[in-house]
């Protein structure tokens, strides 16, 4: 998780509560603060996180390969620190929200967001599977397609056969 994305998005919602005369007036900016929670970005390799972990790496003597480096005390401290920081935001924000609409209120956003992912990605999974039975369904009809014109010119044959060595017989009489 990105600190900076939720720390801005945290920040924005805090300054639209404020502002805010119904819950609706917030939904983008808690939009954006779920969305930056769930997204999980690698931090590019060589350069520090955040000014935090350069603070920590200066302090402790710990050269730039210790950026690379996931283990080294400067990444952990900042990982830690940044996660706390995080943390103190959203339960700030959580009360501000249960303040202005009522004690509970961030947790029903929570779960209501909760059962409409759930209920999008039903939705999804019905739609894939419905869309194979209609693919399958297709393959299906081609298939006897193919097996009626196969039966249909094998009789026409036989028929067309048995006309020609009728024929043939009469003839030779």
């Amino acid at each position: 998780m990105d600190p900076v994305t939720i720390a801005a998005a945290i920040a924005t919602t805090r300054t639209l509560v404020k502002s805010a005369k119904g819950v609706k007036d917030i939904a983008q900016g808690l939009d954006q603060l779920f969305k930056a929670q769930e997204e999980e970005q690698k931090a590019e390799k060589g350069k520090p996180k955040s000014r935090t972990q350069q603070v920590i790496n200066i302090r402790a003597k710990e050269g730039d390969e210790a950026f690379d480096d996931e283990t080294s005390l400067g990444s952990v401290a900042a990982d830690v620190l940044e996660k706390e920081q995080i943390a103190r935001n959203l339960k700030s924000l959580e009360r501000e929200i249960d303040n202005k609409w009522g004690k509970g209120t961030f947790k029903k956003i929570e779960i209501e967001r909760s059962k409409r992912i759930a209920e999008k990605h039903k939705k999804h999974r019905e739609k894939i599977a419905e869309q194979q039975r209609k693919a399958e369904a297709e393959k299906s009809f081609w298939k006897r397609i193919a097996l009626e014109t196969v039966k249909a010119i094998t009789v026409i044959a036989f028929i067309g056969g048995g006309i020609y060595l009728l024929v043939y017989l009469k003839e030779m009489q």
